[in-house]
């Protein structure tokens, strides 16, 4: 080194040991390898937060698969599926779910099953009109009447309440009024 830079107080420490970190490391040794191992905590603390989130995250998915049940109802339809059930004959109560009269329609189901015997009943369906699959059957018209001359699921157009029997895959009855469908389910 030249005499100005040994004067230089800039350059005169920088060949100086420093004992404790490194035991005889220069500062600027020192300085990189506290900053190594700062980097290094840090990598590691994240990593351990990283794993503990994954841990518990998966716990939660396991309690959720666990408390999570699928069930399928084998008695309600949608449109598309209207005309090909396994039975012979069957009936078809159509109506909107969120309708202020559901509950009475839901009951007139409730008492067919229950008055019904093994040698007389008719399967019956439940048809939500409220269902995003059958939406478009449900008073599509421009007045809001629906269509009980409908022999194909195209044609089909939903009042409020409508009744289907359903004979040999076609539609053998169109019936909409509540009472005479009451009577026809008793």
């Amino acid at each position: 080194m030249s005499k100005k830079m040994k004067e230089n107080p800039m350059f005169k420490n920088s060949n100086k040991k420093i004992r404790g970190l490194g035991g005889g490391a220069t500062e600027e040794e020192n300085e990189v390898k506290r900053f190594i191992i700062i980097v290094i905590v840090i990598g590691l603390f994240v990593g351990v937060i990283y794993g503990l989130t994954e841990i518990f995250k998966k716990d939660e998915e396991k309690e959720t698969e666990d408390n999570s049940s699928v069930t399928i109802s084998y008695d309600k339809l949608t449109v598309g599926t209207l005309l090909n059930r396994p039975y012979d004959e069957y009936y078809v109560l159509a109506y909107d779910s969120d309708a202020n009269k559901a509950i009475e329609y839901s009951a007139i189901i409730s008492q067919y099953k229950s008055k019904s015997t093994e040698k007389d009943y008719v399967k019956i369906y439940f048809l939500d009109l409220n269902n995003g699959l059958n939406k478009k059957y449900y008073n599509v018209n421009e007045d809001n009447k629906s269509n009980p001359n409908a022999k194909k699921i195209e044609d089909l157009d939903f009042g409020d309440l409508t009744l289907l029997y359903i004979k040999d895959g076609k539609i053998k009855e169109y019936i909409e009024d509540y009472t005479t469908i009451q009577k026809k389910l008793s």
